[in-house]
């Protein structure tokens, strides 16, 4: 256990303000869960599978709507959906449970490997920022995964300082299993087990050899199984997904070249939120060349398993972007926390050195205070509620395609179960959405429901300027705004995004109706998807029938 040169009384400050902060961390995470934020799109198709197949269906056959999940994972919460019921607290459980658990997990770490007041800023950094305490709400396997990796560096870091036969047996069993609940466990075993050779001492290492021979066995097992989850196309799809996560190859210019900063200090801007993300870059780069030069084994530990992951990206394996990456958030706080400490040993009084590095935890507590829980991302309930009030008999409800997760699980709960609407094609071409609509001209009530956009298609701008130019737009329901900190894949902010909506339009006015046609009407230009095919593989594509798989006349 660390020490600090004033014996036992430097103690009380660090473990009293440490013990505090796992509990507002705790009240933080149960804020969001208890809030119940509706269920977002990843979350709704995961759900989907989870609710809906048998264990052996999750395991054996590939997932439905794009989704991939280590098996651990889906055992589990399938076993809690079985017990409990498919509500959203049912669902999004497990990943309470380990987004609590990592709390103390945490706090062992940053004590194992840090000075007292670098474990308590670490601490504090993710205990209370808003980008980690958001997937406590999330039925997703990410906390889950920073769970994993948490557990296995402690384990790890036991065996570094006290490498007994029994600390060994332990850390190869749970990484032998913890493989099968978490994917990039991989990059972290794969990372410990180089960090463990190279920083245990000689007679130590001879020990580590069969272990690591298991773990490079079970690994390669838990990869091939992974692979197989995935059809060529869907890789192929996932590739371009995550094409921001991946560096550019081969590099061209110096910005390509300094990509792995640009995508660490992404984690701190996109996924965490924090402000002035490029001081927290240099912070953990200070952090690492001293904990480096303090203490080199537990470094390697910590640095191996951020540094193969950039690698993958680099080689375009694993895209080192936003969710898919809160895994290595406690490694980069870890360093913050050390690069706080470091520039608090510059100052000369006592005092000051303590209280100094705490200044890093204030930002990201300042945008907590502006944005607190309950966090949401396109909550339709609210909108869906009201529409089943304002709704009229034989009102046509036209549901812009990737909405068909939430109308599939909240349409039932307010007398829209999917069958009941109309739901839209994703279409090759804009001009192909305009042909769509044309099939209601003439009606005196649609509505246009619309919820998870996806960014930069302008779909839904050319949709609706056409309703407007061929109708008149009676009323509005708008639901609340995204409020989720953080970013999308592609960057975009949850703040920016427009939250659920569905307007009512008539068209049945013969003079606006005459004013445009599908052919003629201006759009602007469409996003290209070069080299996937459109409108196949990803949560938003309805696997259901949709309008255009039905003919019908447009002048009813």
């Amino acid at each position: 256990m660390l020490t600090d040169t004033d014996g036992r009384r430097s103690w009380l400050w660090p473990d009293g303000v440490t013990v505090a902060l796992l509990v507002a961390g705790t009240a933080l995470r149960l804020w969001q869960y208890l809030g119940n934020p509706a269920l977002w799109l990843d979350e709704l198709a995961a759900a989907h599978n989870v609710i809906t197949r048998p264990l052996p269906g999750l395991l054996i056959e590939r997932l439905s709507d794009g989704q991939i999940a280590p098996p651990g994972f889906l055992v589990l919460s399938r076993a809690l959906v079985v017990a409990f019921g498919p509500s959203e607290y049912v669902l999004r459980l497990l990943s309470l449970l380990c987004s609590l658990a990592s709390l103390p997990v945490m706090a062992r770490v940053a004590r194992r490997v840090l000075a007292p007041t670098g474990a308590v800023v670490a601490v504090a950094l993710f205990s209370l920022s808003a980008g980690v305490a958001v997937f406590a709400a999330d039925a997703k396997q990410y906390p889950c995964d920073v769970l994993v990796i948490l557990v296995l560096t402690d384990l790890g870091l036991g065996w570094l300082h006290a490498p007994t036969r029994r600390r060994l047996l332990t850390l190869v069993a749970a990484g032998v299993v913890l493989l099968w609940f978490s994917q990039p466990a991989v990059f972290v075993l794969a990372g410990l087990g180089g960090a463990l050779l190279l920083g245990a001492a000689a007679k130590e290492r001879r020990a580590l050899v069969l272990p690591l021979v298991l773990w490079a066995v079970m690994a390669g097992l838990s990869l091939a199984y992974a692979r197989s989850r995935m059809s060529p196309g869907l890789a192929s799809f996932m590739t371009w997904f995550w094409r921001e996560g991946f560096m550019p190859w081969p590099p061209r210019n110096l910005g390509d070249l300094l990509w792995p900063l640009g995508a660490v200090r992404g984690v701190f801007d996109e996924l965490l939120d924090f402000p002035w993300p490029a001081l927290y870059v240099a912070l953990a780069l200070i952090g690492g060349v001293s904990l480096t030069r303090r203490r080199p084994a537990e470094a390697m530990l910590l640095l191996f398993p951020v540094f193969l992951t950039l690698a993958a990206s680099i080689a375009h394996a694993f895209p080192f972007r936003v969710r898919v990456v809160l895994f290595v958030v406690p490694t980069l706080l870890l360093l913050v926390g050390e690069g706080a400490w470091w520039f608090g040993t510059l100052l000369r009084l006592r005092m000051f050195e303590r209280l100094a590095p705490l200044a890093a935890a204030i930002p990201p507590l300042v945008m907590l205070a502006r944005n607190p829980p309950i966090w949401r991302f396109d909550d339709a309930r609210p909108v869906l509620a009201e529409l089943q009030r304002e709704r009229r008999p034989g009102d046509v409800v036209y549901v812009y395609y990737p909405s068909w997760q939430a109308i599939r699980f909240y349409g039932e709960r307010y007398g829209m179960p999917l069958p009941s609407v109309d739901l839209g094609s994703c279409q090759p071409e804009l001009r192909d959405y305009l042909r769509e609509l044309d099939r209601y001209r003439g009606r005196e009530r649609i509505w246009f429901v619309s919820a998870f956009e996806p960014p930069r298609t302008a779909e839904t701008t050319s949709m609706l300027a056409y309703l407007d130019a061929i109708g008149r737009r009676k009323a509005t329901i708008e639901g609340p705004r995204s409020n989720r900190p953080g970013a999308l894949a592609t960057g975009r902010r949850y703040l920016d995004r427009p939250g659920t909506y569905a307007h009512l339009y008539d068209l049945s006015d013969s003079v606006r109706l005459a004013s445009t046609t599908a052919e003629v009407q201006n759009l602007p230009p469409s996003v290209k998807f070069v080299g996937v095919p459109r409108c196949k593989y990803g949560p938003i594509i309805p696997q259901v029938p949709t309008v255009g798989d039905v003919r019908v006349d447009p002048e009813h």
